[in-house]
């Protein structure tokens, strides 16, 4: 695996002599104890060095949008991972933070101080441990707060940290550049799937001892509620009522929709009232499951149609955000949109407003559309959105903020506040979406110019909107 496109390595990449273990810093984008290319490399490298591997995950208070329903969901997981990591015999440690090192500004963009704490602080359990490590393996992810805490435990420490890429079917690393649209990345893509989905074999660990740690590690158990509550978080954003994190509800999960739901799939996924889709998106933004074994479980149950519409969505939209993240750092921001959507969005920012809403109104759902404002309260209440609902609320939002650059921070916030798969490349794919990306030039519309319109009234000759506002009218809002 040494070759391998899955790995990107530091500066540094030959083990230490004379340390105790390999450790494997999970950052919570692979939270598996099988099927993990990052795990695998770790115990691939400790046989060959002879030594016994660790795995260590942190929950820290302070990453942005950090709440009550994201710090659920990650618990949630830790605690299948407790119970799976001591069924394989190998030694894992969690350990909760309930302290804020480091301040994120209002708007939940990261903080700038030390992920690891300031300069003269006590050091944190994680580069405790690196410090003992011959070799770090971690989680290699294109987005949101991972490179930058790989990038600072790197500068903190001299042990090698080589970051693996277990998110994606085909490595990121396979494709040289950024593809415009998913048209022409398909086939690159449909023709690489074939050599890397495949069952993913799991090493063992030649070496086992038990490793001693120099702070107290945390059990989770049934504790969650309280755990959750100790932490200096937004308690304003419950758990989800209908979605549980963890290996054992993904593979329930999983095990339903290949059951129940793609009979149907292809025809009936745009429906938002009708329970086909996967709606796994969740359990592979923390890698609970991999692509891998979805993809390969959703071929073995479907119909060859049903399961192509799927591998589209699953394999080829995914995989393209990814490719996106990955190319191109400006992805957060509006210099990621294509030039020719950015002019007739330019072109048309003093286009009059139907009305205008404040950020506030809109995370309240407090609009005249009663179909939008039931699209936010499906994130406000459950931490999920139908996709092509998404695609319509994203939209509106351009038509009611000042320009398009408001419209990309407020639906990158409401987005990673309340949705239990946001801050993943999907979801950066998906704002980029509404304003031109992976698209071409539409009719010409007022404000949108030349980029795709969706009308919420059009939505009505789709499927039931009557249906859909009843399930998340106001009255069912916490």
């Amino acid at each position: 695996m040494s070759t391998d496109l899955r790995l990107h390595p530091g500066r540094h990449t030959r083990p230490i002599p004379g340390r105790e273990f390999v450790l494997y810093w999970m950052q919570g984008v692979a939270m598996r104890a099988t099927g993990n290319f990052g795990l695998n490399y770790a115990i691939e490298q400790a046989n060959e060095l002879g030594l016994p591997v660790l795995v260590y995950q942190g929950l820290r208070p302070d990453y942005p949008w950090a709440n009550d329903r994201i710090h659920s969901f990650i618990l949630e997981s830790v605690a299948d991972l407790q119970a799976e990591f001591q069924e394989r015999g190998i030694q894992y440690a969690f350990y909760l933070s309930t302290t804020a090192w480091a301040k994120q500004s209002a708007s939940g963009a990261p903080g700038t101080g030390a992920i690891y704490g300031a300069p003269g602080a006590h050091r944190s359990p994680l580069v405790r441990l690196a410090s003992r490590a011959a070799l770090v393996v971690t989680d290699f992810f294109p987005t949101f707060i991972i490179p930058r805490q790989t990038k600072r435990l790197r500068e903190k420490v001299d042990t090698p940290v080589i970051a693996v890429d277990s998110s994606c079917v085909v490595p990121m690393q396979y494709f040289t550049e950024a593809h415009a649209t998913a048209r022409g990345f398909r086939p690159r893509l449909m023709a690489a799937a074939e050599h890397y989905l495949h069952q993913v074999v799991d090493l063992e660990p030649g070496h086992r001892a038990l490793i001693d740690i120099d702070f107290e590690t945390t059990v989770v158990g049934d504790r969650i509620p309280e755990l959750v509550a100790s932490c200096p978080i937004d308690h304003s954003v419950a758990p989800s009522p209908v979605i549980r994190g963890g290996r054992v509800a993904a593979l329930e999960r999983l095990q339903q929709f290949t059951a129940t739901g793609l009979s149907d799939y292809a025809d009936g996924r745009g429906d938002p009232n009708r329970d086909v889709t996967s709606r796994l998106s969740p359990y592979l933004h923390f890698g609970n499951l991999s692509p891998h074994e979805i993809l390969l479980a959703v071929r073995q149950a479907a119909p060859s149609d049903q399961y192509a519409k799927f591998q589209d969505e699953a394999l080829t939209w995914r995989e393209l955000a990814f490719n996106f993240c990955y190319h191109d750092s400006r992805h957060r921001t509006v210099s990621a949109i294509p030039d020719w959507a950015r002019k007739e969005l330019d072109d048309h920012l003093d286009d009059p407003r139907p009305t205008h809403y404040s950020a506030a109104q809109l995370e309240r759902a407090e609009t005249a559309d009663e179909l939008w404002n039931a699209c936010q309260r499906a994130y406000l209440r459950d931490g999920f959105m139908h996709n092509y609902l998404r695609m319509l609320w994203g939209k509106s939002v351009l038509l009611w903020t000042r320009d398009y650059a408001t419209t990309l921070r407020i639906l990158e916030d409401l987005n990673n506040k309340y949705s239990l798969d946001g801050r993943d490349p999907s979801s950066y794919a998906g704002f980029h979406w509404c304003l031109g990306k992976f698209d071409r030039p539409f009719y010409r519309r007022p404000i949108f110019g030349l980029v795709r319109y969706m009308s919420l009234k059009a939505a009505a000759g789709k499927f039931d909107v009557g249906e859909y506002i009843r399930r998340y009218g106001a009255k069912t809002r916490d």
